[in-house]
């Protein structure tokens, strides 16, 4: 039986990534990490341990190769950036073990989670992003604000754990800006962007060194408990759905493909509609998949599966298609629902 280790088995994405390999062809011990010890009670694996902090970096990584051993670990699926990042260093370091998994370059990783320094590079290669400059001083801000007009997209260049990562705030107001950025510390470390009205988006795919090998795309309609954020936007989608998009696809590609010419392993791009129409690319995220990965896997493909299979260097199979116009509800303990069309909502109540 193949053993997979899946870190942060008690957030979101661990769980959502044991849920997925679950649904995986081929019998699987599965084995969860945390380092929050509250949340361990959450993990769905097999058997979850409780581990120090990647931050930790000699901790992390010895009590990664006790477990790898100790549980003859085949596969190690990282979920948080932070441990992404701290995996594929054990990697390129050879103290994983016998143990291998399916991480893109450390350097494409490192790229990817300054979101500045992915802006830039995307927009040498033509690819569509929005206007933005980093935030050194006050006078950039009064720059961006005169090239890009009113509101700005203020927030961090980093991933969380990373830098500062999220924090991100519609600007109306000069001095509301300064003020947020003040409060974060966060000259030098955050940006202001052109504000982009339309729908919110993102396209996900696996590749195998430079060949793609499966991928979706998904509006995010609703957030959970997005009174919590200035911005209404929370990260947590609470109502998503699977859609077709040609330019999605082709623009989602075309920023991986920018960033890392030969892709390998899991990349997701978050993509924002402008007034006219064209969907440009606000992020990418490498080597991990989205929180909601598990719709994809209800969907048709099960992209933790298939990472699975390709670090352990196997014939890939049943890659799957995601059905579109497919819905994914839940919100804060309800859910999740896979809902089938609009017309899907109709069996679920009507009128008194």
């Amino acid at each position: 039986m193949t053993s997979i280790l899946v870190t942060g088995a008690g957030g979101p994405l661990g769980v959502n990534i044991t849920r997925s390999l679950r649904k995986a062809s081929a019998a699987l011990r599965l084995v969860g990490t945390d380092a929050n010890r509250w949340h361990l009670p959450l993990s769905l694996c097999d058997a979850t341990y409780l581990i120090p902090p990647a931050r930790d970096t000699d901790g992390y990584a010895d009590a990664l190769a006790r477990l790898i051993e100790g549980e003859s670990i085949d596969v190690v699926v990282p979920t948080h950036p932070v441990e992404v990042r701290a995996v594929a260093a054990l990697r390129d370091d050879g103290r994983l073990g016998a143990a291998r998994t399916a991480l893109p370059a450390t350097a494409v990783l490192e790229a990817a989670d300054d979101k500045f320094r992915t802006q830039r590079r995307l927009a040498a290669a033509g690819v569509p992003v929005p206007g933005t400059v980093l935030l050194r001083g006050p006078e950039d801000l009064a720059e961006a604000f005169m090239s890009f007009g009113f509101p700005l997209w203020v927030r961090g260049t980093g991933a969380p754990g990373l830098g500062i990562g999220g924090a991100a705030l519609p600007c109306r107001d000069p001095v509301v800006a300064q003020a947020w950025v003040d409060h974060h510390d966060g000259w030098g470390a955050m940006a202001a962007s052109e504000y982009l009205p339309g729908a919110n988006l993102t396209w996900m795919a696996v590749f195998d060194r430079g060949a793609r090998l499966a991928s979706a795309a998904r509006e995010r309609l609703e957030y959970v408990l997005p009174h919590v954020s200035p911005s209404g936007i929370t990260g947590a989608p609470a109502v998503s759905r699977t859609v077709d998009r040609v330019d999605v696809a082709a623009t989602g590609e075309a920023a991986v493909r920018a960033l890392d010419p030969s892709p390998h392993g899991a990349y997701f791009v978050d993509l924002k509609q402008d007034d006219r129409g064209t969907a440009r690319v606000t992020e990418i995220n490498a080597g991990r998949c989205g929180t909601t990965v598990h719709f994809y896997t209800e969907a048709g493909c099960n992209f933790p599966w298939l990472l699975v299979q390709l670090a352990l260097g196997e014939p890939i199979q049943d890659i799957g298609v995601v059905e579109v116009g497919l819905y994914w509800v839940r919100t804060l303990d309800c859910g999740p629902v896979l809902v089938r069309g609009d017309e899907g909502f109709d069996e679920f109540g009507g009128p008194p």
